[in-house]
């Protein structure tokens, strides 16, 4: 079984429909990567974006590091589920909202600069789509580990929020 590095869980707060995962001296991400498969899309070099359901608020985000990938793929309870890589240039990846401070999680790239495989699952972002919330109504847990750069993988799609997400992209 794979074992964890480490895992911590805390309310990130967000704007704009957006958090990121990125090194905090990388450019930012464009949101429209993620758009394609509704949930989460990277640019490789500059970090992720995750779409949420609100607009502006707090969100549940559980991190799981991880010195290998997981041995299965965890469905149950989650809306959507999909993984992709990003490059970590100087091993300070982390979790963080556009203009917010970031959470105390500990740098995601634990096992120093290189490439890694992010696994992002989601639910709730049908609860207040498009709505600025006070307390968290999503949860999100990012599970991340050292590993070459592959396609995107997506594992389960269900949510309104991800559709609407993925419809918008395909419109011209």
């Amino acid at each position: 079984m794979n074992e964890s590095v480490w895992t911590e869980t805390a309310d990130l707060p967000l704007s704009y429909g957006v958090f990121l995962i990125k090194d905090l001296s990388a450019d930012l991400p464009s949101p429209s990567v993620a758009y394609a498969n509704g949930l989460v899309g990277t640019d490789f070099i500059n970090g992720a974006v995750v779409l949420t359901g609100i607009h502006t608020g707090s969100v549940t985000v559980t991190v799981q590091a991880l010195d290998a990938a997981p041995d299965s793929v965890e469905l149950d309870g989650w809306d959507e589920v999909a993984e992709v890589s990003v490059d970590s240039e100087y091993g300070d990846l982390i979790v963080h909202g556009v203009d917010e401070a970031h959470p105390d999680f500990p740098e995601l790239a634990h096992a120093g600069p290189g490439s890694y495989r992010l696994r992002v699952h989601a639910r709730g972002r049908d609860i207040a789509p498009h709505l600025n919330v006070e307390d968290p109504v999503e949860d999100y847990q990012i599970s991340v580990w050292p590993a070459p750069e592959a396609p995107e993988v997506v594992y389960k799609q269900s949510d309104k929020r991800g559709q609407e997400y993925r419809a918008h992209r395909k419109k011209p």
